[in-house]
């Protein structure tokens, strides 16, 4: 029997999780599930605790976000020995082929790879998440495996042998990156990242811009860049050093702090609606 971990964090979504959690355990019923509520106020945690008790429920600071809060989840798992992590938002619905398909594409690359699912939108017409290609193209299901070079953590399975040589996430991301940074760390280790060949699970598009806010003033649009839910530069330096050398890094913080700087107008003329 396959031992799973599933890796969740929320924040003031509690419809959204309860659904997720009711998904799960209608789908598979010997999952252990670890999920870090991040200082919800909506009576996240109090619904999680009288329907599924069986949840390991993870208090966290309220400053966790996505990545902090994934590695916190995945520091609770990993105390334990599974055969599969698998990352999830509670924020998609999983399809009934889900676990079928995660664990046939594992086994298609000897439990020795990242599959990515493939996320659709819910009338099935889009594909919204899953991974990018090596042409910077969002990857659309086509029935095979196909190889991934910016990952998507909306449902992510992971197996023993990659957590053995990668571990947990990288802790120096906030929200987002950290995704994107293991699937390049796998790689940068031989390690293959895939797709499932199929859709798995539908979602919601995230239409944020993360680099610039439009329509209010500098100063609180350079809060918002260094914020979790920004593009924060340290960040950005941070992983942009890391897979592509100081001089990318520092000339793309430059630039960012550059569009920052500009009036609305100015920067709708030079861009148009790329960071609007």
């Amino acid at each position: 029997m396959k031992r799973i971990a599933v890796l969740l964090t929320c924040f003031n979504r509690k419809e959204k999780t309860i659904k997720c959690l009711n998904q799960l355990f209608k789908l598979k019923n010997d999952l252990d599930i670890y999920l870090v509520d991040d200082g919800s106020t909506d009576g996240t945690s109090e619904a999680i605790l009288k329907e599924f008790r069986q949840v390991n429920l993870i208090e966290g600071s309220g400053n966790l976000f996505w990545n902090k809060g994934m590695n916190l989840a995945w520091e609770h798992a990993a105390k334990n020995d599974y055969d599969y992590y698998l990352w999830l938002n509670d924020d998609v619905v999983i399809y009934e082929n889900c676990f079928e398909e995660l664990f046939y594409c594992a086994t298609l690359t000897e439990n020795k790879a990242i599959i990515s699912g493939i996320i659709e939108s819910s009338d099935k017409k889009d594909t919204l998440y899953g991974g990018y290609d090596f042409n910077k193209k969002l990857i659309k299901p086509n029935g095979k495996l196909n190889a991934i070079k910016n990952l998507n953590g909306n449902v992510v399975l992971v197996p023993k042998k990659v957590y053995a040589v990668l571990g947990n996430l990288d802790n120096h991301y906030h929200h987002d990156l950290g995704d994107v940074d293991y699937g390049l760390r796998a790689q940068n280790n031989g390690i293959g990242v895939y797709t499932t060949r199929i859709g798995i699970a539908s979602g919601e598009k995230n239409d944020i811009c993360r680099v610039r806010q439009n329509n209010t003033t500098i100063l609180k649009r350079f809060k918002r860049l260094y914020a979790p839910l920004g593009a924060n530069p340290k960040i950005i330096f941070y992983f942009r050093n890391k897979y592509f050398g100081f001089a990318n890094a520092f000339l793309y913080v430059l630039f960012l702090h550059f569009i920052n700087i500009l009036p609305d107008r100015l920067n709708i003329l030079l861009f148009g609606n790329r960071y609007v």
